[in-house]
């Protein structure tokens, strides 16, 4: 069923949303788990988000279904050159149609689903100053190492 705002939840009658979409990608259960209970949130310390991430956060948001939404609207439209999506020596290159922005650390500094290998377990990734990288493999590893379990 539809949200008519790109999102859709996915369900029987009466049954809890199984499925959350973000123009077309199901969000991985972790990641609509943790944004439907609020603990998708970025860490107070701005430490945590420097080791995960290896660069230094500006203004960091972790992004809620709406603002998933509005971001992934244009950014699933991009070419290529627009987002640094193509793969080099330092980058792993992003294809903006098999990918949902989740957060980011700063103006420029997107976090990002990466669902071209593994579409049901997508890959986190992160757009840094040598370009496009993996921070985990899966978001259940994001989610451990951002709230001290990793």
């Amino acid at each position: 069923m539809s949200k008519g705002d790109g999102t859709a939840a996915v369900g029987g009658p009466g049954e809890a949303s199984s499925t959350v979409e973000i123009g077309g990608l199901a969000l991985p259960k972790p990641l609509a788990d943790a944004i439907e209970d609020g603990s998708w949130t970025r860490p107070k310390d701005a430490e945590v988000l420097r080791r995960v991430f290896g660069d230094e956060p500006d203004g960091p948001m972790f992004y809620d279904l709406p603002s998933m939404t509005r971001q992934n609207r244009s950014f699933q439209q991009s070419a290529l050159q627009d987002v640094f999506g193509d793969a080099s020596a330092t980058s792993l290159g992003v294809s903006p149609r098999q990918a949902v922005l989740i957060g980011d650390l700063g103006a420029e500094m997107p976090i990002a689903l990466d669902y071209r290998e593994h579409a049901e377990s997508p890959r986190v990734i992160y757009l840094g100053p040598e370009g496009w990288i993996e921070v985990t493999p899966r978001i259940d590893m994001l989610l451990d190492l951002l709230h001290g379990q990793g």
